[in-house]
């Protein structure tokens, strides 16, 4: 680790009491290293000695982009995470899961990070902490063949939209539903899938008219030939994305920062970020309000 990084791990996180003593007991981390160790204490919070372990969830474009064998081979967040490994001098292990599992994964202490295209909200921040490290908003999407139907969100009252169970999209969608009805359209119709790849399915047969999608993810799949077009302006406000991480490890929570502010600092993240178009966030704990 960097010298920067290793001073930056004397700061203090602010977490709630409850949710630290609730997460305490997923995880073996509590133990303090003996005084003559001359690992960092952070570190010693890794669930394999010497190995920051990600739990992440495959297809997610351009967050995590694999290979022919479904092996993440680069994205936003690998790319990120990799860096973040090489200054804290540790090896990366990243370990495909199910969306379900993966946020109560990391409390249970399976895996170090959970993330990718993961937001940052309040409601997920009573399960862990999130380091963020980018903002993005998200888009109403349709497949590339009806781009030319529809020109603004509200196009989409009386229609149906695909939804993945679970994340923010059913939010958006129900945002989207409540305009149609203060403008005295048609009501949106929202169909919740379990996965990803249910959702695009139900798009890409025809059995929806649109899904939502975040704009990185939308814009990268048009710019690689996918069947995709954005629709109208995204949707207001915005999520910042993070790794989430188990509450109760504080100092590997510390570690991880100060990581990314480093690199966020040397320019490294702008460098980073530049090849999928997006620019990082001032890296920073629960940005999310």
């Amino acid at each position: 680790m960097n010298t920067r990084a290793r001073l930056a791990l004397t700061a203090t996180t602010a977490l709630t009491a409850a949710l630290a003593l609730a997460l305490v007991g997923c995880s073996d981390s509590g133990a303090t290293p003996p005084a003559d160790s001359d690992e960092d204490p952070g570190l010693s919070e890794l669930i394999t000695p010497g190995t920051l372990t990600v739990g992440l969830v495959l297809p997610d474009p351009p967050y995590y982009i694999a290979d022919e064998d479904n092996v993440p081979v680069r994205g936003i967040t690998k790319d990120l995470l990799d860096a973040v490994a090489d200054e804290l001098g540790v090896k990366v292990e990243y370990v495909p899961v199910a969306w379900e599992g993966g946020i109560t994964g990391v409390a249970a202490g399976r895996y170090d990070i959970f993330g990718g295209s993961l937001y940052d909200t309040t409601e997920r921040q009573a399960a862990g902490t999130f380091v963020d490290f980018m903002k993005e908003q998200a888009t109403l999407i349709t497949t590339g063949d009806r781009a030319d139907e529809f020109t603004s969100q509200l196009d989409a009252c009386g229609m149906s939209v695909a939804t993945i169970r679970g994340t923010t999209d059913v939010t958006y969608a129900q945002a989207l539903a409540e305009q149609c009805r203060a403008a005295g359209k048609e009501p949106l119709m929202i169909t919740e899938y379990p996965t990803q790849q249910d959702a695009e399915l139900a798009l890409e047969s025809g059995r929806t008219d649109f899904g939502i999608q975040s704009v990185p993810a939308a814009e990268y799949a048009v710019s690689e030939g996918s069947n995709r077009a954005l629709v109208g302006e995204p949707f207001d406000g915005g999520f910042y994305v993070g790794s989430m991480m188990n509450s109760s490890k504080k100092e590997l929570i510390d570690a991880v920062l100060a990581a990314m502010t480093a690199l966020y600092e040397s320019g490294k993240t702008t460098e980073i970020f530049a090849d999928y178009g997006i620019e990082p966030a001032e890296p920073g704990i629960n940005l999310q309000k």
